[in-house]
């Protein structure tokens, strides 16, 4: 049986305002000024829409913030380009996971154990799921003490 990923393996973007402002709320020592949330990756990794128009990107392996493109339509249009999909979401990763039968619940998304600032590598051997509160959670202890 061959497997098909769509957006919904790709990306989190049905959740709650409440949910959201609970889970950004995490990050509250790096992200400043109004964000609305575009989705998060698998992974965690925020789109955040500004009031100026821009998109910004919040990498939770990282720990930085910045800005990814100046408009809304023009983010969505790298969105639908296999390259990026492959590189900012870990397409290639996502469906190699569903074969080894990973696959998020609701209120889910994979995280890596050990966080890849302590392991120094992103290897599908280290993904696990786990609620998306923890892993921001995670990420962002993990984040701030490497400041």
């Amino acid at each position: 049986m061959a497997i098909k990923l769509t957006w919904d393996d790709l990306i989190l973007q049905k959740f709650t305002r409440e949910e959201s402002f609970k889970w950004l709320r995490e990050w509250d020592w790096l992200v400043e000024g109004n964000v609305a949330p575009l989705f998060l990756t698998q992974f965690g990794d925020w789109y955040l829409l500004r009031p100026e128009g821009h998109v910004d990107q919040l990498d939770v392996l990282s720990g930085t913030i910045r800005t990814v493109a100046p408009t809304r339509d023009e983010f969505y249009a790298m969105v639908n380009q296999q390259e990026w999909q492959e590189e900012h979401l870990l397409s290639l990763m996502i469906f190699n996971l569903h074969g080894d039968g990973k696959i998020p619940g609701p209120g889910e998304c994979y995280g890596f154990a050990p966080h890849p600032q302590l392991s120094g590598t992103i290897e599908r051997k280290n993904v696990m799921v786990m609620a998306i509160h923890a892993w921001q959670s995670i990420c962002s202890q993990t984040c701030r003490a490497g400041e």
